[in-house]
């Protein structure tokens, strides 16, 4: 049905190549876990020369976005005092909205000096399944690994790019990727998930190469899952331990992103992923949500009033991007405390 993971090394050993020198397809990786982590990691180091900055952010002050799509966004009663619009893709019949509005609504953002946030998420997309990969078995969502994703990111490159000295282009790919896997979570649960993730390391940094070349206004990260602080089993590689498998992944990454989206207080996921990603590079808050009206107030005031601003910039964060307008449409109370943070706090786009 999809052909998956084949394509996607052989398109990320060129990456390598072209980065080292060498010819990375010659020593194409044949075994699986540890060996294949320890055999692209000095590859993937040499990936961190390419990476783009984003666009500079005073000190303690932050981007802030709105989704969930750039037509709603744009009509916002915040949208002139948001520095970016975000938007998704869920999997390819997106492309046949996405395909109408390359010719006007994306360069329209643009022109009005908005960035735009395109957040890529597949757990909802395709089968789930067992597979080969190059690095063995492997069992999870078969179309973030698959040739059929990588010429899907070509397509988006193209209908959202940009000039490069113009707005940026942030691309949050596979957010919530600790999911995709049949065992999740936990890079160590099985050879089997092991293997998922060493190939979804390759397809990201496929489809960051795809990114970069089809649109010089990209900036690109890996999507973590807002809760993988919450723990730490370094016998499975799970909660605090899985971050190190990914190291090389995220400073080869233009920027790192993650969510948080719960019903229980998500301020102290937002402090302590800032603190974890921001080893790596500058962070952003991908998508903020809550179906929880009394926790998102109490989150908006722990995170955005006060000193906390300036705490979070300091630790690396640089944007904060609401996922919808849920929350802020919820009451007057709700909205005005929005457009007071982002007021108060945010770097606004041109007017």
């Amino acid at each position: 049905m999809l052909a998956v993971a084949a394509v996607a090394f052989v398109l990320v050993a060129h990456v390598l190549a072209d980065s080292t020198g060498g010819d990375a397809t010659s020593s194409a990786p044949a075994g699986t876990g540890a060996d294949d982590e320890q055999a692209g990691a000095a590859a993937r180091r040499a990936l961190a020369a390419g990476v783009r900055p984003v666009p500079a952010t005073p000190p303690g002050k932050l981007r802030f976005g709105l989704g969930p799509g750039l037509d709603s966004a744009q009509n916002s009663p915040l949208a002139q005092d948001l520095d970016f619009y975000s938007t998704w893709f869920n999997g390819h019949s997106d492309l046949s909205f996405l395909r109408q509005w390359k010719a006007d609504l994306i360069p329209q953002v643009y022109r009005s000096g908005h960035g735009i946030h395109l957040i890529v998420w597949l757990d909802g997309t395709g089968a789930t399944s067992s597979f080969q990969t190059p690095h063995g078995p492997a069992c999870g969502r078969e179309y973030p690994l698959s040739s059929s994703f990588l010429d899907d990111a070509r397509e988006l490159a193209s209908i959202f790019t940009g000039p490069a000295d113009g707005p940026a282009l942030y691309v949050t790919l596979f957010t919530e990727f600790q999911t995709y896997p049949c065992q999740p979570n936990a890079w160590a649960a099985s050879p089997e998930t092991t293997n998922y993730y060493l190939t979804l390391q390759d397809q990201y940094l496929a489809a960051l190469r795809i990114f970069h070349d089809g649109a010089p206004n990209a900036r690109v990260s890996l999507g973590w899952g807002g809760w993988q602080d919450r723990w730490d089993d370094p016998a499975t590689g799970a909660g605090r331990s899985m971050f190190p498998h990914f190291a090389d992944v995220m400073r080869a990454s233009d920027f790192e992103s993650f969510q948080a989206m719960g019903d229980d207080p998500n301020a102290p996921d937002v402090v302590a992923m800032t603190g974890q990603l921001g080893q790596y590079g500058p962070v952003m808050l991908a998508h903020f949500k809550s179906g929880s009206p009394s926790t998102w107030t109490a989150d908006m005031y722990t995170l955005l009033s006060g000193d906390a601003p300036r705490q979070l910039s300091q630790n690396g964060l640089f944007a904060f991007s609401f996922m919808d307008q849920d929350n802020i449409n919820a009451s007057p109370a709700a909205l005005a405390q929005a457009r007071g943070a982002i007021q108060s706090h945010g770097v606004h786009a041109p007017r």
